[in-house]
């Protein structure tokens, strides 16, 4: 199975997604790091999915999936 790269696909106009269903820590204040790191870099939007997608694919292939 051919995987394409993770900025290929995101960077792509349109782009079919779909729904990962999940729950994080509280204690790890994710979604609070998130708004200060764009608030930090003047981000007006941050999408989540895009983060999560960043995130899940470098953990994946590192681990050789």
């Amino acid at each position: 199975m051919e995987i394409p790269e993770t900025a290929v696909v995101l960077n792509q106009r349109i782009i079919a997604r779909e729904s990962l269903d999940s729950s994080v820590p509280a204690a790890l204040k994710l979604k609070k790091r998130i708004k200060r790191f764009a608030l930090d870099n003047e981000l007006d939007h941050l999408p989540m999915g895009d983060i999560v997608s960043v995130a899940l694919d470098e953990w994946l292939t590192a681990r050789g999936f």
